[in-house]
């Protein structure tokens, strides 16, 4: 049955369909549409709400008496909430410089801090962020923690401040440039809620992500129970980041264990739970006909899936 943010299941519960706003912002011509115009197709699609996706803001740098920036923000929050579109969560800029490149990573946080402040600004509850990933031929286990607490502590600290939840998310395991494989530190659930803890975050769990490291969806997620606040769906074939919609060739998540996942992970009652289906559409054509199509096989499916868990 539909509901205005979302789709009821059969127990009754409601879930939010989402999808962020890079779903319809890049061109194939190589230009953008304006967050407002992703505002527009995501409501016009069927999406009850919206992922703010915060690496494509120009200006972010430029927090601090950027009015323009603030501007922007506040257009789409205008349209966002004209359209009926919810905003249950961003992400923060998600390029990862080089770690061992202090005045970068000095930049980037300042990117990472000012994105916080862009979903205070908008009231989004849930800010999603990417850990450092580390090899282990790179570092021991420990030292790849201390290293990521140091880098989200102040930020977790900011977030905290600010009312908004920020959500540490698994990264693709796989091993880079034909490497022999190895651990690859923050890609499995207790890499996560290792960090998780110390901070006083929370999780979001990529499904493409860990079908990329190898992982039983359901195995992982039952370590989180009660850390997990959001989720990110897309298929892949296990090789390529390919973020699919799920069910489409090639693809190869077993979306049955996924959803088992859910239920032990503990997801399913959180409050303001949606199923963000962080879907690439850069290579779609650019007339709208088309892009609504694909975003209706989306939903589609994300409504059989919301009914299954």
């Amino acid at each position: 049955m539909a509901e205005p943010n979302g789709i009821r299941t059969a127990s009754g519960e409601t879930v939010l369909l989402t999808a962020p706003t890079r779903y319809h912002a890049y061109r194939t011509d190589g230009g953008r549409y304006s967050l407002s115009a992703a505002a527009d197709f995501l409501v016009d699609a069927g999406f009850g709400g919206a992922d703010l996706s915060l690496e494509l803001i120009t200006g972010i740098d430029g927090w601090d008496g950027d009015e323009g920036f603030r501007s922007v923000l506040y257009a789409f929050g205008n349209r966002a909430a004209a359209r009926g579109l919810s905003l249950p969560l961003c992400h923060l800029p998600f390029y990862m410089p080089d770690p061992d490149n202090a005045p970068a990573m000095a930049r980037f946080a300042r990117e990472q801090a000012n994105g916080i402040r862009a979903a205070a600004l908008l009231s989004i509850p849930l800010a999603v962020i990417h850990p450092i990933v580390r090899h282990s031929s790179r570092r021991c286990r420990e030292e790849w923690l201390n290293e990521n607490m140091a880098f989200l502590s102040p930020l977790a600290e900011l977030a905290g401040r600010m009312n908004v939840t920020l959500c540490i998310e698994n990264m693709a395991g796989r091993p880079y440039d034909g490497a022999p494989a190895e651990a690859v530190f923050g890609s499995r659930a207790s890499d996560i809620c290792d960090l998780a803890t110390r901070l006083g975050t929370a999780v979001c769990w990529d499904f493409g992500h860990a079908h990329l490291t190898g992982l039983c969806q359901s195995v992982e997620l039952e370590q989180l129970a009660g850390f997990v606040r959001a989720v990110h769906i897309h298929d892949n074939d296990g090789v390529t980041d390919s973020h699919r919609i799920p069910g489409d060739t090639p693809g190869g998540i077993d979306w049955d264990d996924a959803a088992e996942g859910l239920r032990l992970s503990g997801y399913l009652d959180t409050p303001g739970r949606c199923l963000d289906l962080e879907l690439k559409s850069s290579d779609l054509p650019p007339d709208r006909s088309t892009r609504l199509s694909h975003a209706a096989r989306a939903l589609a499916w994300g409504r059989m899936f919301a009914g299954r868990i």
